[in-house]
């Protein structure tokens, strides 16, 4: 894998695993666009790493499609789009309101799907593409206040299927990478961060898995995989 000629699209990228994601890749030498929300740690992350930060709201239609727009022109093209932003709000079923589903999966699968939508033009003309989706192991399973979450993270586990489906033949490969709790990142609905606990998983576990299934051959890919934490 030569990194120095990937371009790359990374949401969420100033917080967590995206992050995490930006420091990895960028010292590989990947050439890195990515969007976030604080505008002060936007600009703190791109000018650390060198790379192109846009601050985006992705449930805002208007500003996905700048911000991809944005990323293209900066990048000069894309090898890789790696979805990573997400949004939680534990709440117990009778006090979720409808606009608490409608925020998770605008951004955990409704974003994801347009930034899909609107790569898959390049990948396509240039013969290949990678996506990588980024879900939670909560979206096969319930747990305590995840209706709405576990939902949303559900949806996104099947949209990558079906990006599979229909676009295998094209080579462009669709990676689902579903992580159990982590550490070490913005808790963003009660504005709070998780701080990082060694004994759990930390973003950087997450990444390390990333760039290895990324480095595979195109001849063959990882369709689903989950990362669990040892002590639960």
């Amino acid at each position: 894998m030569n990194w120095k000629s990937k371009r790359i699209i990374i949401t969420g990228g100033n917080s967590g695993i995206g992050k995490q994601l930006v420091t990895d890749l960028s010292q590989l030498g990947a050439k890195i666009s990515f969007c976030g929300l604080e505008p002060d740690q936007v600009r703190e992350v791109a000018e650390t790493f060198e790379v192109n930060g846009v601050v985006a709201d992705l449930c805002d239609d208007a500003q996905l499609q700048t911000f991809f727009e944005n990323s293209i022109s900066y990048l000069g093209g894309l090898d890789i789009l790696i979805n990573n932003a997400g949004y939680v709000i534990a709440e117990s079923f009778e006090d979720l309101k409808r606009t608490d589903f409608e925020k998770m999966f605008a951004l955990n699968a409704i974003a994801p799907a347009r930034l899909a939508q609107l790569s898959i033009p390049h990948f396509k003309t240039q013969g290949f593409g990678d996506i990588l989706n980024i879900g939670a192991t909560g979206g096969y399973y319930a747990f305590d206040k995840g209706t709405a979450y576990s939902a949303s993270k559900s949806a996104l586990s099947i949209i990558s299927k079906n990006l599979n489906l229909e676009f295998r033949k094209h080579h462009i490969r669709t990676f689902h990478i579903d992580p159990s709790w982590c550490t070490d990142t913005n808790n963003n609905n009660y504005g709070s961060h998780i701080p990082a606990n060694p004994e759990q998983l930390n973003p950087t576990d997450i990444t390390h898995l990333i760039v290895e299934v990324l480095k595979m051959d195109r001849r063959g890919f990882v369709p689903q995989m989950s990362i669990w934490g040892t002590q639960p």
